[in-house]
């Protein structure tokens, strides 16, 4: 089931014309996919855990005609390499701020990131605002400010019973597709891409409202309205942190916009293109 996945990713990824290539990093290897004109505005995409950037297919419909599009798979359920079977948020930090000096030298790009992808896209933000124009955060995890240990109970996923709890969260109404893939989800949350990843954050890895103060560029909030994950009450703390930060929350709508309401999502990232206004 795993091995469909990824070959199902890099089919649609052939269909909308990407470049697949193979970036090096410490101890392995991170799949890329490149898609759009090479001066377009730059875009990198980062998915969320147990996913692959098939996670950004309507995103990528939405914004592929003029945006240059980086889509990186984070772990090895999209074909990349590394010696824990994915990236923690530090090492996913690192690797992600090289891609950018190397794909676009002088140059800022927009970073839109997933649940654990939007986490990892606000410390690199953080860290090298220099690399960033404007951000993109759906369903973001990483606020310190809520309940970690009821996070942590829905991520835990060890039989059917628990996907079917973690489902309540991630949808709406769970997409009949989804609901035929129960066990292929298991499998993918009892892979070492899932188990070492989420066993590898530390409160270290968090962000406080003072960090979240400090992002001075454009910050788009994109939320589900019934995100039984990161809570929508969430997404309003921090749209108050970020100096010009703007919340888009979506109507009956679950963490795991992307499958749940993916018009609606790929609405308010043109939204927000549009608004914050393009190089």
């Amino acid at each position: 089931m795993l091995w469909l996945l990824r070959l199902l990713t890099r089919a649609v990824h052939r269909w909308f014309g990407a470049r697949r290539i193979l970036y090096p990093i410490r101890a392995g290897s991170l799949v890329v996919y490149r898609i759009g004109p090479e001066d377009g505005d730059p875009w990198v995409l980062v998915h969320g855990l147990g996913a692959t950037t098939l996670s950004f297919f309507t995103i990528i419909r939405a914004l592929r005609r003029n945006c240059h599009l980086v889509l990186v798979e984070m772990s090895e359920l999209g074909g990349s390499r590394t010696p824990a079977g994915g990236l923690s948020v530090s090492e996913a930090v690192e690797s992600l701020a090289a891609m950018i000096t190397d794909f676009f030298p002088g140059r800022k790009v927009t970073l839109a990131g997933i649940s654990l992808g939007g986490w990892m896209v606000t410390r690199l933000a953080m860290k090298r605002p220099d690399l960033v124009e404007k951000l993109v955060l759906i369903n973001a995890g990483g606020f310190d400010d809520q309940d970690w240990e009821r996070i942590q109970n829905l991520v835990d996923v060890r039989n059917l019973g628990d996907v079917d709890q973690l489902y309540g969260a991630l949808f709406n109404d769970t997409p009949f597709y989804m609901a035929l893939a129960r066990r292929g989800f298991l499998r993918a949350y009892q892979s070492p891409a899932v188990r070492q990843v989420t066993g590898s954050i530390t409160p270290a890895d968090g962000f406080t409202r003072a960090d979240l103060e400090r992002l001075e560029m454009p910050v788009a909030l994109i939320w589900g309205e019934n995100d039984g994950l990161f809570t929508v009450e969430v997404a309003r703390e921090m749209e108050r942190a970020i100096p010009k930060g703007k919340l888009f929350v979506l109507e009956k709508c679950g963490h795991a916009a992307q499958w749940d309401n993916p018009r609606a999502l790929a609405s308010a990232v043109k939204r927000f293109q549009v608004e914050a206004g393009s190089r």
